[in-house]
C-alpha cells in the first residue's frame, strides 16, 4: 500500500495536507509552494519533491534525483519510472480515482469529499486518508 499512497501524494499536490494510515495516524505531510510540492514522513523529514508544469509533474527523492514522471490527459494520469517505462495510470471519475498497475489490473481507488480523500486497497479495504 506505501508506494500506492506515494505516488496518490505525488499526484494530487494542495497548499497542504496531511495523510493518515488506516488506524488514523499521522504518516506524513506535504506542503506546495508555487509549481512544487515537498513531501515529509511522520517525523517531518524530507522524502522527496514534484515538480508541476502544466498536464506534466516530474518527481524527485529526497537527494534530488528524478525518479519518474506523470502525464495527464483528460481524466487519465499516466506514471513512468525514470527511464520512461509506464509503471500505471489512474483514471478520474466524478469524485472516484481508480488506479491501474502496467498491465492494466485494478489497484485500488480513492474517493474525494468535502472532508478529504479516503483511499481503498483493490479488495475495497480502507488504506488511508488524506486531509
Amino acid at each position: 500500500m506505501k508506494p500506492l499512497l506515494i505516488i496518490i501524494a505525488l499526484a494530487l499536490p494542495a497548499l497542504a495536507e496531511s495523510f493518515y494510515g488506516p488506524s488514523g495516524s499521522n504518516v506524513g505531510r506535504s506542503e506546495t509552494s508555487g509549481n512544487t510540492t515537498r513531501y515529509y514522513d511522520k517525523s517531518g523529514s524530507f522524502i522527496g519533491s514534484a515538480q508541476h508544469s502544466g498536464s506534466s509533474t516530474r518527481y524527485y527523492d529526497k537527494s534530488g534525483s528524478f525518479t519518474g514522471s506523470s502525464q495527464t490527459s483528460g481524466n487519465t494520469t499516466r506514471y513512468y519510472d525514470k527511464n520512461g517505462s509506464f509503471v500505471g495510470s489512474a483514471q478520474q471519475s466524478g469524485n472516484t480515482t481508480r488506479y491501474y498497475n502496467k498491465g492494466g489490473s485494478y489497484s485500488g481507488s480513492a474517493e474525494q469529499s468535502s472532508s478529504g480523500t479516503r483511499y481503498y486497497n483493490k479488495s475495497g479495504s480502507y488504506s488511508g486518508s488524506k486531509r
